[in-house]
């Protein structure tokens, strides 16, 4: 007997479920169960999602590390003395997937010369709004660099291959895939050719010079 459907009898007050619509996988939600009017009243509360009943009596519900099997409508009621409120509406939650994040180097070549400058980006797309903090790291080396990118002059011994993910709160992106950059050996360019003859031209005019020199003073 539902005692909340007998003439003259005040029905409870529909519940309402409050919750953050979405969330990224990983972080935490509550999911909370609301009565206007009643917070006086020592309720119990049963919870599900969708049609599948969840074992929690409280008028909040905490999911530690969300993942995508917990999305979907969540909804509840509760219940005092013989009296049961209705179903609250279902409020849905969305589970976001953290995208993969995404290296890029400018300039875009991924072949340079030593004594060159780089500038490497971390970019997750469609993740625009959230406060990433950034992993680097070159083959399974660690970079100390927590910023979307970096620059830096190059060596090489900073050929490798690059990847980063993002990290926020508890969240955790999965690693780029790598890029990778080769660092050559200067070339030697035409103003350093001439510059090297030039040299070349002066040392040896230098040596002819000397050798008479030396000549002269041999004879004195």
């Amino acid at each position: 007997l539902n005692i909340s459907k007998l003439p003259g009898l005040i029905s409870p007050p529909k519940p309402t479920v409050t919750l953050q619509p979405q969330i990224y996988s990983g972080e935490t939600v509550t999911v909370r169960c609301e009565i206007q009017g009643g917070e006086g009243a020592q309720w119990t509360y049963e919870w599900r999602q969708g049609q599948v009943n969840i074992h929690e009596t409280s008028n909040e519900y905490r999911i530690n590390s969300v993942n995508e099997s917990d999305g979907g409508g969540y909804s509840c009621r509760s219940t005092r003395s013989s009296s049961w409120t209705e179903w609250s509406n279902s409020t849905p939650l969305r589970v976001i997937i953290p995208p993969k994040p995404t290296v890029t180097l400018q300039p875009s070549w991924t072949q340079i010369y030593s004594g060159e400058t780089v500038t490497v980006r971390c970019e997750i797309r469609g993740g625009e709004g959230a406060q990433w903090r950034y992993e680097w790291r070159r083959g399974q080396s660690n970079i100390p660099e927590t910023s979307s990118e970096y620059r830096t002059t190059v060596t090489e011994s900073n050929s490798g291959g690059y990847s980063c993910r993002g990290r926020k709160d508890y969240l955790l992106t999965e690693w780029s895939d790598i890029i990778r950059l080769t660092v050559s050996c200067k070339l030697i360019t035409q103003q350093d050719i001439l510059m090297l003859i030039y040299f070349t031209h002066f040392i040896q005019k230098y040596n002819k010079i000397s050798t008479k020199v030396n000549k002269v003073l041999m004879e004195l």
